[in-house]
């Protein structure tokens, strides 16, 4: 494998998780551990779009307070600098993504939201954003730091890297090509990869 392109998942990776989920599924009446898009997806009218708007809500109150994740702007750097193509992917909103792009400036060659593509874990935003970069699957590196990112990055045909928190993942880690503690240990997987 030849690393041309890291895609990277937001919440969680790029920025520390602070979406209110808690309060998103107390307000919209989301059971417990039913993943939102999908529940959100198979509400019918009006609670389908009253659902999103509250969604939207809490996600934009995010970004807007969003810290980035330890060493993103070091890590953003040194891929630019070894001419590797970034991608943001996320099953976030459009507005709450333009909003911490904003806030933090930061630049991806691409960014695929939840309006642009079917959300992860479907294997089809990973091989849309190959296309709009240029590059295969097995190519890409999909980062990220749950089984969403790990699943849709290995369904596309990509390797895929766990950014691995305090909680325990099992098979999801297991399913990883890589485990990260921290982001800044993409640069040495793509230093070796380059042969740097």
């Amino acid at each position: 494998m030849s690393i041309k392109g890291i895609i990277f998942d937001m919440d969680g990776t790029i920025t520390l998780a602070n979406v209110d989920l808690v309060a998103v599924n107390k307000e919209v009446g989301i059971p417990d551990n039913e993943p939102i898009l999908e529940y959100i997806a198979g509400a019918e009218e009006p609670k389908r779009s009253k659902s999103l708007t509250i969604l939207e809500k809490y996600e934009a109150r995010a970004a807007e307070t969003s810290k980035l994740n330890d060493g993103v702007v070091e890590v953003l750097k040194h891929l630019g600098e070894r001419g590797i193509k970034t991608a943001l992917l996320t099953r976030n909103s459009r507005r709450s993504v333009e909003i911490l792009l904003k806030r933090h400036k930061l630049h991806f060659d691409a960014v695929v939201t939840r309006e642009d593509a079917p959300p992860k874990p479907s294997p089809y935003p990973v091989k849309f954003i190959g296309e709009r970069l240029g590059i295969m699957p097995k190519d890409l590196l999909m980062v990220g730091d749950v089984h969403f990112d790990v699943f849709s990055g290995k369904a596309a045909g990509a390797k895929a890297a766990l950014l691995c928190g305090r909680r325990r993942l099992g098979v999801v880690e297991q399913s990883a090509d890589y485990r990260i503690k921290k982001l800044s240990e993409l640069i040495n997987i793509v230093d070796t990869d380059k042969g740097q």
